[in-house]
């Protein structure tokens, strides 16, 4: 179900700058939505497609049980050595079909980050990331919900990028449009006490606003295998959103995020 032949994004450890960009213009809006559930103090928690492990090392930190998994061993690998000598964290490769299996069940919650609008099978995740918890246990889950990025200035090559962004990650068999209908689906599998919210991290500084640039050229590949854009245009929309990143006043937006909250029904 989950491997990186849905990922477009490139990953691995050539992405690591990357990944840390996106990590810390996420991380605000998650620490409140994860501040908001009020965790036991040691509860297990599963960071299920954690990539570099920014949100299981912070939650660590906090004194939970945490466990990441990552179906790249790349990643993985850079996540382990992130979390130096912490104890109470721990990383490992893995698919999402082997949540509720394998030693990957009975935890107090069970967390995905931009995760499964990546998957073909959205609905099928989410009955996986359900069978990781114990009974009674919280699902959270943050996604993107493409259709609401804006800046100021307009820009052409940001709604390019946008565009291209969508038009691969469709053409690959992704889901980009699917947080939209997560709360659903989660009633529709079962769980109980659904909430849904929606976030939209403003980017004001240069380095920020470098995600756009940065995730351009992570999605050159899929872009260039289906014929959406030539390598002459990809290299140019980079260079004119870096541009635009260093642009005195300039400002723009992640996607919206849906962050949901969710229990596993107890019988």
């Amino acid at each position: 179900m989950a491997t990186d032949a849905t990922y477009i994004i490139q990953s691995g450890s050539e992405a690591a700058h990357r990944l840390d960009t996106l990590a810390r213009v996420c991380w605000p809006a998650t620490e409140v939505f994860l501040q908001r559930q009020g965790f036991e103090p040691g509860a297990r928690f599963l960071d299920v497609g954690c990539g570099s492990g920014d949100v299981s090392t912070r939650v660590a930190a906090t004194g939970l049980n945490v466990t990441g998994i990552d179906v790249n061993p790349e990643v993985i690998a850079f996540a382990t050595q992130r979390a130096g000598t912490s104890s109470n964290v721990e990383f490992r490769a893995a698919d999402i079909t082997e949540v509720g299996t394998s030693g990957l069940e009975g935890f107090d919650v069970v967390y995905a980050r931009c995760l499964l609008s990546h998957l073909p099978d959205p609905a099928a995740a989410m009955e996986a990331l359900l069978s990781g918890l114990k009974p009674g246990g919280t699902l959270l889950i943050e996604d993107v919900e493409v259709g609401g990025g804006w800046n100021a200035p307009p820009s052409a090559a940001l709604q390019r990028y946008r565009d291209l962004y969508v038009a691969a990650a469709t053409a690959s068999g992704a889901s980009p449009w699917v947080a939209a209908s997560f709360g659903a689906m989660a009633a529709a599998l079962g769980a109980v006490d659904v909430h849904v919210d929606m976030v939209q991290p403003l980017l004001r500084e240069p380095r920020d606003q470098m995600i756009h640039a940065l995730t351009m050229g992570a999605i050159a590949g899929p872009v260039r295998t289906h014929q959406l854009a030539e390598d002459h245009e990809v290299a140019a929309l980079v260079k004119e959103l870096s541009d635009f990143a260093h642009t005195p006043n300039n400002i723009s937006t992640l996607p919206r995020f849906v962050q949901m909250a969710a229990r596993r029904a107890e019988h």
